[in-house]
């Protein structure tokens, strides 16, 4: 190996630069940097990489490779299950990659940074008026461990350790919640569904709440089925028992359906995805709880708010810290809470930039693009909701074929076609979940109709009675 050049041409290091670096740190070889690693986990061979190139070689190379994945810039997506394709104007990206803005984090010092206070403080009073609730922190790390955030807080609260949910919880959030509720102790029953409508049994909560007192009842609308809870039914049956209502929620739908927190319910979550967050392939997400005043002490992560300064003029900082980089372990709030400042700047330039009655418009889209394929696609023969109850972009249908076929069909149609069901809940085969929103045409969705006829048509599809 000539020692003038990097190893393997992908190294900038030569190996006269890594022996100078092991010799700075008093090690004999890279072996005795990694002797910590068992050796059993090490890959003791180089890296499968062809022979190096040039840079522009290079970048041609790995926009062709990136080329042959499917997205949503490529395909027709009715994907959902707690993601969702949202447009997100221009100016989000531009005015958040500002380099002050894509490095500032919420700082340890209570006033050191006003800019990105100023910009947390806002974001705290925009989904406080979405939410429908006064007290907003910021933040968690995704939906679902806001929903578990807010179960164990209601423990605090009502100081039971009792938890009632639905059935029809998104999957990935009931195993956060399981996980979070099982470490502390609490005890989780869950409430079936109504096979009609496909929201939660009325009736078998109430006996549930009449048999063991909960600190909670935790409801989440659109369910996992995608109907609309009744939530301010379920706020009165808890209150009727001393039992909290928490609600986790899908904002996009709070522009034309009134907020959880006018509802009556005590604590709202949600997942900020949906305001101005790419899919990302999953995440970084951002994980948003509501409150009312009284609750603030009980409330994980930090709180924004206006003070005096020592020249008695106003200034923003930090007056609740309760995670465990500012207090005493032991009396932290939450010990993983975490404020992702970049993309709560993000929700707030783009419900800025939207403004309200956009927002409103934009609700309203997915409502009716949604409402239009569902009521097209339930004209094909064997096609029909599984559900009756309401719903606002994402439903779910009984196929009269093999959902997994199915959806290979589509998608070399260029079309993926939403969510094979048994993939999130066992025992629900023919079945499919498709979410609508605002990027869809009518247009495109008259052609995705037209597919799947033909798709279902190709499958044997049968008209069931």
């Amino acid at each position: 190996m000539d020692e003038k050049n990097p190893v393997n041409g992908y190294n900038v290091h030569t190996l006269k630069d890594r022996r100078e670096m092991l010799d700075a740190i008093g090690l004999s070889s890279i072996d005795d940097l990694f002797s910590q690693i068992p050796s059993e986990i090490r890959l003791h061979r180089p890296l499968n990489l062809p022979p190096a190139q040039s840079e522009w070689e290079l970048d041609k190379r790995l926009h062709a490779l990136a080329a042959q994945n499917a997205t949503t810039r490529t395909h027709l997506s009715l994907l959902g299950g707690g993601a969702y394709e949202h447009y997100i104007p221009a100016v989000v990206p531009t005015l958040t990659a500002r380099g002050e803005y894509l490095t500032a984090y919420t700082p340890y010092q209570p006033e050191m940074s006003q800019g990105i206070l100023r910009v947390l403080h806002d974001f705290q009073i925009v989904m406080g008026r979405m939410l429908g609730l006064p007290a907003v922190n910021c933040s968690v790390y995704d939906g679902a461990t806001a929903l578990a955030e807010a179960a164990w807080m209601a423990c605090s609260i009502t100081n039971r350790r009792h938890v009632v949910v639905t059935e029809a919880l998104w999957p990935e959030y009931s195993q956060v919640l399981n996980t979070y509720m099982r470490g502390r102790n609490v005890t989780v029953s869950v409430i079936p569904t109504d096979a009609m409508t496909g929201s939660m049994d009325l009736e078998k909560l109430a006996g549930s709440l009449k048999d063991t007192p909960a600190a909670a009842v935790l409801t989440q609308t659109p369910n996992g089925y995608g109907v609309l809870e009744p939530i301010e039914h379920i706020s009165k049956m808890c209150h009727s028992c001393g039992t909290l209502s928490n609600v986790s929620c899908y904002p996009m739908m709070l522009g034309c359906l009134k907020a959880p927190g006018k509802q009556g319910a005590d604590i709202v979550t949600c997942e900020g995805q949906s305001l101005g967050l790419a899919l990302n392939g999953g995440g970084p997400y951002l994980g948003v709880m509501a409150t009312h005043e009284d609750n603030i002490k009980f409330l994980p992560g930090r709180i924004v708010g206006e003070c005096d300064d020592l020249k008695m003029e106003k200034a923003l900082a930090l007056v609740k810290e309760s995670r465990e980089q500012h207090v005493a372990r032991d009396k932290a709030t939450s010990h993983i809470c975490s404020n992702q400042a970049l993309l709560a700047m993000r929700i707030l330039v783009y419900l800025s930039a939207v403004g309200e009655h956009g927002f409103q418009k934009i609700s309203r889209l997915n409502a009716s693009k949604a409402h239009y394929i569902c009521e097209r696609l339930c004209e094909l023969p064997g096609v029909r909701r599984t559900h009756t109850g309401h719903f606002f972009n994402e439903f779910l249908l009984d196929l009269p074929c093999e959902t997994a076929p199915l959806l290979v069909t589509l998608q070399k149609q260029g079309i993926f076609g939403g969510i094979d069901f048994s993939r999130l809940y066992p025992n629900s085969d023919r079945k499919l979940l498709l979410a609508v929103t605002e990027t869809k045409s009518k247009t495109e969705l008259d052609r995705i109709t037209d597919v799947f006829r033909r798709a279902i048509a190709e499958l044997g599809g049968v008209i069931r009675s």
